[in-house]
């Protein structure tokens, strides 16, 4: 892991924890919220809201790290061949993943579109910009 570019996998992680905000606040708030049974009427503040935020960046950073491996051990390529290695990953394992389990927890394949969709594009993002900076 010490070959790969840590500055793009932090640059990615970024881009890709600011684009969940954009993604689920500007979007989608309304329908995500309903669908997933959450009531926006009292959301999480100061420590909570801190070390949820803080989690779910570490989660964006595993999913670059795991992404430049990915790029690495595909030998990378260009900005539009990343990015497709990115959406792949984003939809074939994390979209399968809750596919599966909100099978069985019931939820609705409108929320899962919104949570796939996001994970998709945000992976697909994080590989553009790890492949372009040099994985």
């Amino acid at each position: 892991m010490a070959h790969l570019n840590w500055a793009a996998v932090l640059i990615a992680a970024i881009v890709y924890f600011f684009f969940g905000s954009l993604w689920y606040m500007a979007l989608f708030s309304k329908v995500w919220a309903r669908e997933s049974g959450i009531s926006m009427d009292n959301p999480p503040k100061g420590g909570v809201m801190v070390g949820m935020m803080a989690k779910s960046f570490l989660g964006n950073l595993l999913s670059a790290v795991a992404i430049a491996l990915l790029l690495n051990y595909a030998h990378g390529g260009d900005l539009i061949r990343t990015a497709k290695i990115g959406a792949v990953a984003g939809f074939g394992i994390a979209g399968a993943s809750f596919w599966i389990t909100y099978n069985w927890h019931g939820k609705s394949f409108l929320l899962w579109f919104i949570d796939t969709g996001y994970y998709t594009i945000g992976c697909a993002i994080s590989a553009a910009i790890i492949g372009a900076m040099g994985s």
